[in-house]
C-alpha cells in the first residue's frame, strides 16, 4: 500500500508505537545513516523533516483520535498492559 493512501485506522497500536518512537529518534539524531536519509528524503527528492516539523507530525498523529489504532487483542487485561507499556515508552522518549 502506498504511504499516501494509509490512514490511522490501517495502523495497529504496535505499528503506531514504532512509528512514533522512530519519529522521536529522528528528532534526536545528529545525522542519519545514508540508507535512512534515502528513505527520509525519498532518495533526495526533498529535504528531510526538521525537529519542529517532526514535532508537528507527531502532534497530528496523536490528535487524530484518542486511540487511532484498531484493537489487536480481545483481552481487556492484555490491552491495558499494552497501553501501559506504550505510555511508558513515550515517557522515556520525551
Amino acid at each position: 500500500m502506498p504511504l499516501h493512501s494509509c490512514t490511522l485506522t490501517d495502523i495497529d497500536r504496535y505499528e503506531l508505537a514504532t512509528i512514533l518512537a522512530g519519529l522521536r529518534l529522528l528528532q534526536q539524531a545528529p545525522a542519519l545513516p545514508p540508507e535512512i536519509e534515502e528513505i527520509a528524503t525519498e532518495c533526495g527528492a526533498f529535504t528531510s523533516l526538521g525537529w519542529a516539523e517532526i514535532e508537528t507530525l507527531i502532534g497530528r498523529i496523536n490528535s487524530a483520535s484518542e486511540y487511532p489504532w484498531r484493537d489487536v487483542t480481545e483481552d481487556d487485561a492484555e490491552t491495558a498492559a499494552l497501553e501501559a507499556r506504550v505510555a511508558a515508552l513515550f515517557e522515556e522518549i520525551v
